[in-house]
């Protein structure tokens, strides 16, 4: 506007100092035309600060069900530039994860599936290659319906799972093009396999192989890897805690013995193990409330690690 006034008010001053009768045509069309150019640009840069900005939050949260699915919305719905990450939690009461995920302060759409017992299931859900790019199209119109903006898109994603529903996340490390839509998984003690040799305690490396690729990766920062797990002792297969041993293992990673209190009373963390962004927390308890103890603990074990990655 300042750059118009100036303009206008010269261009008139120029055209009022002429002298009679020497504003001959050629300079009177040179004049007006600056003039006329000068307000076709206000009016234009008006007219584009005029336009509101597209909106990146709702007035509040929306949680939408879809069958065994719960999309829920932030009331931060996308970042400045249109986009929004989404962590699909798998397995677990809507009721005890939601409320974990929210304290973790996460501006990201949480999505809670649950697909029934046993690791079964979840791992049938998501045995064909593209399953969880289907899921992740379906998350996209919930998204856009509640929080639509003409340029948005679907930023980063992260799955997170405890106890059975690790099974997805195995289906889905194993699938060509469904792994490469993952940028960190979260284990809740829950990351299980069978044993070749059960009385060797040989673990079945084929069922293994999926995550210490992604462990690899995540070791090199290239992805996230998040584990916590118990001491529960499981005779007839891998328990957590020997899967974990058996990445660490896989990657040369030393693991530390310590004893540290946990982030709820009956935990105490007893091993860790570091390297890039592959995280392993080892804690004590061998029975069923100290298996649910992880999936309460959540959002003071696992989603601040990739909080901490997605604040880089």
């Amino acid at each position: 506007m300042q750059r118009f006034l100036v303009g206008l008010v010269t261009a008139m001053f120029f055209l009022s100092a002429l002298p009679a009768g020497a504003a001959e045509a050629p300079v009177l069309r040179t004049a007006a035309s600056s003039v006329a150019q000068l307000v076709a640009e206000v009016a234009q840069s008006h007219s584009r600060r005029a336009e509101p900005a597209p909106s990146t939050r709702i007035d509040k949260p929306v949680r939408v069900v879809r069958g065994r699915k719960i999309v829920n919305v932030p009331q931060l719905c996308r970042d400045a530039r249109g986009r929004y990450d989404v962590v699909v939690h798998f397995h677990g009461a809507p009721e005890m994860i939601e409320p974990v995920f929210q304290r973790a302060a996460l501006d990201a759409v949480f999505v809670v599936v649950n697909l029934g017992i046993g690791s079964g299931p979840y791992e049938d859900a998501f045995l064909q290659d593209g399953s969880l790019g289907r899921l992740l199209d379906e998350i996209d119109q919930v998204v856009d319906k509640t929080c639509p903006h003409p340029t948005g898109s679907r930023g980063r994603v992260a799955l997170s799972a405890w106890s059975a529903g690790y099974g997805a996340t195995y289906r889905v490390l194993a699938s060509k093009n469904d792994r490469e839509l993952v940028d960190a998984i979260l284990l809740a003690d829950g990351l299980h396999a069978g044993f070749l040799d059960k009385f060797r305690q040989k673990i079945n490396e084929q069922q293994m192989a999926p995550f210490a690729d992604f462990a690899e990766r995540a070791a090199r920062g290239e992805k996230l890897f998040g584990i916590t797990h118990t001491s529960i002792v499981t005779p007839s297969y891998a328990s957590t805690s020997e899967t974990a041993r058996y990445l660490t293992g896989k990657l040369g990673i030393e693991t530390q013995q310590v004893s540290e209190d946990g982030p709820r009373a009956s935990m105490t963390l007893g091993v860790r193990a570091d390297r890039g962004d592959f995280h392993v927390r080892g804690y004590g308890g061998k029975d069923t409330d100290a298996h649910c103890d992880h999936l309460y603990a959540m959002g003071d074990t696992l989603y601040p690690m990739l909080r901490e990655r997605w604040a880089r």
